[in-house]
C-alpha cells in the first residue's frame, strides 16, 4: 500500500485543484486522518508544453525532472501528473524517477480496452494530438483513434487557454464537434486535456482521462476496489 501521493501540478493550476478536489470528494471519511496523505506541488512556472514540444519554446523537461526530485525528497511514493501533454516525456520522467509515476494516458487506454471500445475521438491540446501521445498506447489496444481537424484543434486550444487565463469559455462549439464525431461512429469521446476536465463537459459517451487518473489514485491507496 502506498503512503504518500505527490501531485506534480501547475499545468494548469485549475486542473491541479480539480484533481485534488475530486480525490477529496470521492474519499469516504469520518475524520481528517482518513484522507490520502498527499503533497500538491503547483509548479505553474513550468514552460508551456505545447510550445516547448512543437513551436521552439523552452523545454519543460528539465523543470519536470527537478520537481519530481522535490516530491521524492519529501517522501512521496506515488506520483500523478494532471497534464496530458507532459506525458510526451513520460518515459524520460519515469526513467529518472525512483518513484512510480502513474501514466494517465496508458490508464485511459486500458479503460478503453476493458469496455471494448473500437473507435474513439480525442479532444486535447495541439501538442498532445500532433505528437501522438495517445496513439502510442491506444494503437497497442487495436483501437481506432480519430484526431480532430485543424480548425477543431484551434477551437479546443481557444477553450483550453481561456481556462488557463481564468475565463469561463463558451463551449458550445465543442459540443457540436462531439456530436459530429459521434455521428461518424466514435463510441467514446476522450477528454485528453485537464483544462477540458475542469469544464465538466458531460455526455454518456465521454471518458475523462483525469477521472481515470483519480480512480487509479483512489484504488492505489485502498479507497476503492479495482474494477
Amino acid at each position: 500500500m502506498y503512503k504518500k501521493l505527490g501531485i506534480l501540478g501547475g499545468m494548469g493550476p485549475l486542473a491541479t485543484y480539480t484533481l485534488y478536489k475530486n480525490i477529496i470528494d470521492c474519499t469516504p471519511v469520518e475524520k481528517d486522518q482518513d484522507y490520502i496523505n498527499m503533497a500538491v506541488l503547483n509548479a505553474s512556472y513550468i514552460p508551456d508544453r505545447t510550445a516547448g514540444i512543437l513551436h521552439g519554446g523552452e523545454s519543460p523537461l528539465p523543470y519536470l525532472l527537478e520537481e519530481l526530485k522535490n516530491l521524492e525528497k519529501i517522501g512521496c511514493d506515488l506520483i500523478a501528473i494532471p497534464c496530458n501533454t507532459s506525458h510526451y516525456f513520460y518515459d524520460e520522467l519515469q526513467n529518472a524517477c525512483k518513484v512510480k509515476i502513474l501514466n494517465m494516458i496508458e490508464l485511459t487506454a486500458e479503460k478503453l480496452e476493458k469496455i471494448n471500445a473500437a473507435k474513439i475521438f480525442l479532444m486535447a491540446t495541439e501538442g498532445t494530438i500532433k505528437t501522438g501521445v495517445y496513439q502510442k498506447y491506444i494503437d497497442k489496444k487495436n483501437i481506432e483513434i480519430i484526431p480532430p481537424a485543424g480548425e477543431e484543434i484551434k477551437e479546443m486550444m481557444r477553450v483550453i487557454y481561456e481556462v488557463k487565463a481564468g475565463k469561463n469559455p463558451d463551449v458550445s462549439k465543442l459540443y457540436e464537434i462531439i456530436e459530429k464525431y459521434q455521428k461518424l461512429g466514435c463510441e467514446k469521446i476522450i477528454l485528453g486535456c485537464t483544462e477540458l476536465s475542469t469544464l465538466r463537459i458531460t455526455g454518456e459517451n465521454m471518458i475523462d482521462a483525469m477521472d481515470v487518473l483519480k480512480d487509479k489514485i483512489l484504488e492505489s491507496f485502498g479507497v476503492i476496489k479495482s474494477t
